[in-house]
């Protein structure tokens, strides 16, 4: 951070908001004394570094990029390409540069952009925004975002905001009838659960917005409409993604103490027990976790996720009816147009071996995994977001019997993934294999 913030309240605000995220903070000028002048403590123990008053104090921050470089990326000393190509693509760091900017700190500032690393300033005279390496921003409260936006800096969340626990030792919990404060019921109210893709500039990151009454205005053990929708961004995200985001909710809330999950789509059923009730626990909280877990379990795809809570009775049936469930149909229409022919490959799908550990399923367009989980476009999906994971491409090119749907290459996918337990499968027959 290089200048003198506008006012010393919105500059500590700004270190501590690095600070929280983990991040090395160092801090070049007038920025210094405002951050001594309320209290912040300071030093390598705590990541926040005062590195000098003068401009060329920032080549202190600068060599521990380029020995970064030296040291981990085997960089030669003089190869300035390598340097340049190394400091890009591996050292995460960016500059925020508060105004006035004067020519040295331009200087400064275009060999940071060279190496790099973008530059965030509320400079707003004699300024050329170049997109992803120099961004105007007037508000010193956006520094935070828009910086780790234009560094593709995704920040792992460990601790979630609710007032319970969260963990998978609460994932078979039951919440009988008696023990719970209140209940959201699908199958006899307006329910759905539903993820969607927006741009960028359309979703406020963590935004947790609810609309209608909280679980306080219910009467101890009533059953109500509830409708969240998760609205997500990212470079990398499709829609195809959407369905398969939306499938781990189920296991999202489940882990949460104290609230019970069933079902899916617009067929859910949530309980909230007493216990979490006088704990604290509310709606936004459920919009907490969904925000959390999507953000860490999806950051390949996911750069931006806000939820929407609703629980006004008139807009879940709106939300249900106009939004939810024609997207559900829309997906279904799309599998339904697939045909085993229709495509080149087929997936595996081993997610049941955390219990059956030689279990595998062979999934295509028109034979779902044994569960009835898991498409063809949710196990493509899946393979987009995570090529190592329990969904690997099985190619179709020797075929042995095309009517029996006897491959080669399945053979030798089932015999792989079921660790030799199964040698050899017809897709269409259960009389052969």
């Amino acid at each position: 951070i290089l200048g003198a913030a506008p006012t010393a309240q919105e500059g500590v605000e700004l270190i501590k908001s690095y600070q929280k995220q983990g991040i090395l903070v160092t801090l070049v000028g007038g920025i210094i004394d405002q951050a001594r002048d309320l209290g912040l403590k300071m030093g390598y123990n705590v990541r926040i570094v005062p590195l000098g008053y003068d401009v060329t104090s920032v080549i202190h921050v600068v060599s521990v990029a380029l020995r970064a470089a030296l040291i981990f990326g085997n960089v030669q000393p003089g190869d300035a390409g390598a340097l340049i190509e190394y400091t890009s693509q591996r050292v995460p760091a960016f500059v925020n540069a508060f105004k006035p900017v004067d020519d040295v700190i331009l200087a400064a500032g275009a060999g940071a952009i060279k190496s790099g690393f973008p530059v965030i300033s509320n400079e707003d005279e004699n300024i050329v925004e170049v997109p992803g390496a120099l961004i105007a921003e007037s508000e010193v409260s956006s520094f935070n975002k828009v910086s780790l936006e234009a560094r593709n800096i995704k920040i792992k969340i460990t601790q979630i905001d609710i007032p319970v626990a969260f963990a998978s030792a609460f994932e078979g919990e039951i919440i009988r009838r008696g023990d719970m404060q209140v209940e959201f019921d699908g199958s006899r109210v307006d329910c759905c659960e539903l993820v969607q893709t927006k741009e960028m500039d359309e979703i406020e990151d963590h935004k947790i917005e609810l609309i209608g009454p909280d679980v306080d205005a219910f009467e101890v053990g009533s059953k109500h409409s509830l409708a969240y929708v998760v609205e997500v961004a990212g470079r990398k995200m499709q829609s195809d993604f959407e369905s398969v985001i939306e499938r781990k909710f189920h296991n999202y809330i489940n882990c949460i103490e104290g609230v019970y999950h069933t079902g899916q789509r617009d067929m859910f059923r949530i309980r909230i027990s007493k216990e979490a009730y006088e704990a604290g626990f509310r709606a936004k909280h459920i919009g907490e976790v969904l925000y959390a877990q999507v953000m860490n379990e999806f950051e390949a795809v996911v750069d931006k996720c806000q939820v929407k809570i609703y629980t006004d009775p008139a807009e879940c049936t709106r939300i249900r009816h106009e939004v939810a469930v024609p997207t559900f149909n829309k997906r279904d229409a799309r599998l339904d147009s697939l045909t085993d022919e229709s495509v080149d490959v087929y997936y595996s799908c081993i997610l049941c071996q955390a219990f059956s550990p030689s279990h595998v399923c062979v999934v295509t367009p028109e034979r779902l995994g044994l569960c009835g989980a898991v498409s063809w476009l949710d196990a493509k999906a899946t393979n987009e977001l995570d090529p190592n994971g329990p969904c690997q491409v099985i190619t179709k090119e020797r075929p042995i019997d095309e009517n029996l749907g006897a491959y080669e290459d399945v053979n030798e996918a089932v015999q792989k993934y079921s660790q030799g337990a199964l040698e050899k499968v017809t897709l269409y027959s259960i009389m052969q294999d």
